[in-house]
């Protein structure tokens, strides 16, 4: 997929997410790239957004291809930041 020429992104302060229309239902790919933290940090934060998709499934978009790219400092936020900032990310989807 080529996401470099999204036809939507979003921003917030520690996230950014380039969407593709897509037919076949919501596709959500996760991107932690080295510069968030050490392995631990990083597979932490994964295993928080994907907690949190779980628990926030009617804030999710219904249809399209996303990759949810985490920026510098978000492995630091606290889950309510977290949330926070998902959730306003997701409505701007």
């Amino acid at each position: 997929m080529d996401f470099m020429q999204a036809a939507k992104a979003c921003r917030t302060e520690h996230f950014y997410a380039p969407t593709l229309p897509s037919p076949e239902g919501l596709a959500l790919g996760i991107t932690i790239s080295k510069k968030v933290g050490k392995a631990v940090q990083r597979n932490r934060l994964k295993r928080r957004i994907k907690a949190w998709c779980i628990m926030h499934p009617e804030d999710l978009a219904t249809q399209g291809k996303m990759n949810l790219i985490a920026r510098k400092g978000a492995a630091e936020l606290s889950w309510e930041q977290l949330s926070a900032e998902l959730c306003q990310l997701m409505r701007s989807v």
